[in-house]
């Protein structure tokens, strides 16, 4: 039986699970991308110029992507039973840790090993990125405490989520109020962000690079018969950056989202 075919991805669909959005991001938009957007302002910025406020609006995108998605998810049944387990978890991480960094050579043994087991990014690709960037920046003695405040921040992140059992036995007990937690927390959702919100995101990152580079208002502008909608210079170079994002987005979000944002500012 012949395979169905593997579902084409949008870029922001990619950049989601990115293990580095910055470097994937400048794989997008290449020199010749940004030669061509350079033409949109009339201030005759170099196209290497445009890069930083080109990487904050897909970023934006992806972000907003991001937030639109998780706003329209629920909490599953399990989720909260999970997320109790996940502190736990990271508490008693954060302590053995702490206890085993008192002998140096513990320390040492576990530093070592962590190389040799990230040392192939393609097994475990985010834990390598986040481990060789705490090692650059870490002296070799606080290495094992860049994981061990890791879990302590977890421990305390999940417990502002849902209250964590003083002792670890106390898990179980724990269960019929992770329930009530996960059904209370659905039934209280209510969703605001708006419609268009990932391309609002983006046009409000982008503002500040257009108006540097283009003397043109940051503004939809009125709607011309001629061309059948807004004339819009902004959004057309708005929309020229998203769409090497997201190839379904119409080039009118790009001066609606711009109106938006002008409004509420």
């Amino acid at each position: 039986m012949d395979k169905p075919p593997t579902k084409h991805l949008e870029p922001w669909q990619l950049l989601q699970t990115s293990s580095d959005l910055f470097s994937d991001i400048c794989d997008i938009y290449d020199a010749d991308f940004l030669r061509g957007l350079s033409k949109q302002f009339d201030l005759a910025p170099e196209p290497f110029d445009l890069f930083a406020g080109v990487a904050n609006t897909a970023r934006a995108y992806a972000m907003g992507k991001w937030a639109k998605s998780v706003e329209n998810s629920t909490l599953l049944q399990y989720s909260g039973v999970h997320l109790i387990g996940a502190g736990l978890s990271a508490r008693r991480l954060s302590y053995e840790l702490t206890q085993a960094a008192k002998s140096k050579r513990a320390a040492h043994m576990i530093h070592s090993r962590l190389q040799t087991t990230l040392g192939d990014d393609s097994t475990r690709p985010y834990a390598a990125k986040a481990y060789k960037s705490a090692v650059f920046r870490s002296g070799p003695q606080s290495r094992i405490s860049v994981i061990q405040e890791l879990a302590s921040a977890l421990e305390e992140a999940i417990g502002e989520v849902i209250a964590l059992p003083l002792k670890y036995d106390e898990e179980a007990a724990a269960a019929p109020r992770a329930f009530e937690f996960v059904s209370a927390t659905n039934d209280a959702f209510e969703k605001t962000l708006t419609k268009n919100y990932p391309m609002e995101q983006a046009a409000r990152a982008f503002k500040p690079l257009w108006e540097e580079f283009s003397s043109v208002a940051f503004r939809r502008g009125r709607y011309d018969h001629t061309i059948g909608g807004y004339n819009c210079q902004a959004g057309v170079a708005l929309h020229q950056i998203i769409a090497k994002l997201d190839t379904k987005v119409a080039l009118s979000l790009a001066g609606t989202a711009i109106e938006n944002i002008r409004q509420q500012s």
